[in-house]
């Protein structure tokens, strides 16, 4: 089966192509060898006062993909998106609520602050891996369901196993995973889409998703 491009992807091919003639062999190497990046579509959706909905979705063949449900919201939608944003649009800044979110292309940085400018999280996203970087913060971190570490989720890592071979079960029980973070410092944190590996064990905390380049909610 042949493939088919589609205009930007042929230019950046002729691009990268043409880039032989002007920069050096490891320049052009560099160059050919990197992936397209793909195209996404952020979408902001204001949820209620203090709760906002990020959602990073691919766009393949010029249509934006679908969040993908697997039951675990009590509504499959909260309204249209307050905002959506292209891969080529330059950093802005929305109010959601009593929130303002600010959104930077390179890298893709959300920073989630109050009216009168106090950060409360700042959450970047990584090229390719797609893995969430966020701030651990100076207190507790509770949630993440039924089991593992007790109580304060820093210094683990939890790769959201499920049952009672998930983590020691003679002592702890079985397991039941809520990709959701509470921090007692005022913020809280659910991963819809995708399931994905926890690590609370540093000063800047991660989501590495189980399938890179899906959609992120």
């Amino acid at each position: 089966m042949k493939e088919s491009w589609n205009r930007r992807q042929v230019l950046k091919q002729l691009a990268a192509t043409s880039a032989a003639a002007v920069l050096p062999r490891r320049s052009v190497a560099k160059i050919l060898l990197e992936e397209p990046t793909p195209e996404r579509e952020i979408q902001i959706t204001s949820v209620s006062e203090n709760t906002v909905r990020l959602s990073v979705l691919p766009v393949r063949e010029d249509k934006t993909v679908a969040i993908p449900l697997n039951g675990s919201l009590a509504h499959t939608s909260w309204g249209a998106p307050t905002q959506k944003l292209q891969r080529d649009s330059q950093a802005r800044e929305f109010q959601a609520g009593n929130l303002q979110v600010h959104v930077s292309q390179t890298p893709l940085v959300f920073t989630i602050s109050t009216l009168n400018d106090r950060q409360i999280q700042r959450l970047k996203i990584e090229a390719g891996s797609s893995v969430v970087s966020f701030a651990t913060g100076n207190s507790p971190l509770l949630g993440l369901g039924e089991g593992g570490p007790q109580f304060d989720r820093r210094g683990s890592r939890d790769s959201m196993g499920s049952g009672q071979g998930a983590y020691r079960l003679a002592t702890h029980g079985g397991r039941v995973p809520i990709p959701w973070i509470i921090s007692t410092e005022g913020w809280a944190l659910f991963i819809h889409q995708p399931f994905g590996t926890f690590d609370f064990t540093g000063p800047q905390s991660t989501f590495r998703p189980s399938n890179a380049g899906t959609a992120l909610d």
